[in-house]
């Protein structure tokens, strides 16, 4: 196994615990909160669990979920997911197998093929092992998970609700109803994590509101959300160069930054541009920063990919907010 982690250049946050006695539940028997407002929780309090397979950790994360932890609601969301995607990767990794025998038996040289088939074919194994016994959920059920994790304050499950990442584009027709509910909760989801300091959340809505591409739309349903404002796009954006000095995240640079925020000046009129300088004062002025807004969700979907099993740092750092 450490061969395995070494070579697929990730690390296993969580060692298997010995099994632990829970009780049994099927993923869309979980009932969401009735009262929208995210609650303070300690940061860190209890752990989260571990276990040999997903099905003892989620039966562990639901009661705590439903005891009102925000992390454990962000964790469960991740389980689900992740043992979701979990069949799609090991044929995506066969795929890949299959590809490097076909070109090593046409005489092209693979560097490591060995080492790579072979990290490949452990890695679908593990995670095929850990996601055993799951039940199968629909994208409804997924995307409700990560809806009311959002509600109990985790930052990072707001900004994957918020932006609409907890929806699946190969999958929207299954969740209509749903989107109706994103449509009016999103947007202003996002904006309580980008004023607590996410510069992911910034430059989302910052993109989202520019009246025509002027950097990668990476968040689409979020620009369906809301109206086109330039004013209030280039607000983000200046808010968004603020936050870069603190983010961890190497993902933005200043450069691309102002290089989109000079591509949406350019197309505003002068009286605009004012009015997106106040706006960008007001958001100054509203700004609550805290650490544990800084987070990579794509850094951390990146990493997933390759991971044996879904890791608890993001869910465990994070720190709820209170409503606004």
């Amino acid at each position: 196994m450490a061969a395995l982690l070494q070579v697929a250049g990730c690390s296993r946050e969580r060692a298997p615990a010995s099994p632990q006695v829970v009780r049994d539940q099927d993923v869309g028997a979980i009932v969401a909160p009735s009262v929208p407002e995210p609650v303070r929780v300690m940061e860190g309090a209890v752990p989260l669990p571990q276990g040999r397979t997903a099905r003892e950790v989620t039966a562990i994360l639901r009661q705590r979920m439903e005891a009102g932890d925000s992390q454990a609601a962000c964790q469960l969301a991740r389980e689900v997911e992740f043992c979701a995607d979990s069949e799609a990767v090991s044929l995506r990794m066969g795929t890949i197998a299959d590809r490097l025998k076909a070109e090593a038996a046409a005489g092209a040289v693979v560097l490591n093929k060995n080492d790579v088939l072979q990290t490949m074919a452990d890695l679908a194994r593990v995670r095929s092992e850990y996601c055993t016994g799951m039940p199968p959920v629909t994208p409804a059920e997924t995307v409700d998970l990560w809806r009311q994790a959002a509600l109990r304050g985790d930052l990072p499950s707001m900004l994957r609700y918020g932006t609409g990442l907890a929806f699946r584009h190969d999958s929207l027709l299954d969740t209509l109803d749903e989107l109706k509910v994103y449509r009016r909760e999103g947007v202003d989801m996002t904006k309580r994590v980008a004023q607590s300091g996410s510069i992911e959340a910034a430059i989302a809505l910052a993109r989202a509101y520019a009246p025509r591409h002027v950097g990668p739309d990476r968040t689409p349903l979020l620009r369906q959300a809301v109206k086109r404002d330039a004013a209030q796009s280039l607000a983000y954006y200046l808010f968004a160069q603020d936050l870069l000095p603190r983010a961890t995240s190497s993902r933005v640079t200043a450069l691309a930054l102002q290089s989109e925020t000079r591509g949406l000046q350019l197309m505003m009129a002068p009286d605009e541009v004012r009015e997106g300088e106040q706006r960008y004062k007001d958001l100054q002025r509203a700004s609550m920063p805290q650490p544990a807004a800084d987070f990579d969700l794509m850094a951390q979907d990146e990493r997933d990919m390759y991971q044996p099993v879904p890791g608890t740092g993001l869910c465990e750092r994070s720190k709820a907010v209170a409503g606004r």
